[in-house]
């Protein structure tokens, strides 16, 4: 129930399961500034028609950079253990 209105609130609990779920799958959280230029492209690529989540794009991208540039993350995702993007 809504403590402003009395009502029970109904819509809101397949958004919170979806939330759940995602913080089991990913429990830690990373936050950084980026450029104008980013800010636009990144809206570009998750707009409404998009699959994509704004922490989508940045999770890929940080699994990306570190498959190349970490070869103990490299081993640790590569050998089944699903802690990946």
């Amino acid at each position: 129930m809504s403590a402003a209105t009395d009502t029970p609130t109904t819509a809101a609990a397949p958004a919170v399961a979806g939330k759940t779920a995602r913080l089991q799958q990913f429990p830690l959280k990373y936050h950084f500034s980026i450029t104008p230029a980013m800010g636009n492209a990144l809206r570009r690529m998750t707009g409404p028609n998009s699959p994509y989540r704004e922490a989508d794009i940045g999770r890929l991208a940080l699994h990306q950079f570190l498959l190349q540039n970490d070869p103990q993350y490299a081993r640790q995702v590569s050998n089944g253990a699903g802690n990946h993007a």
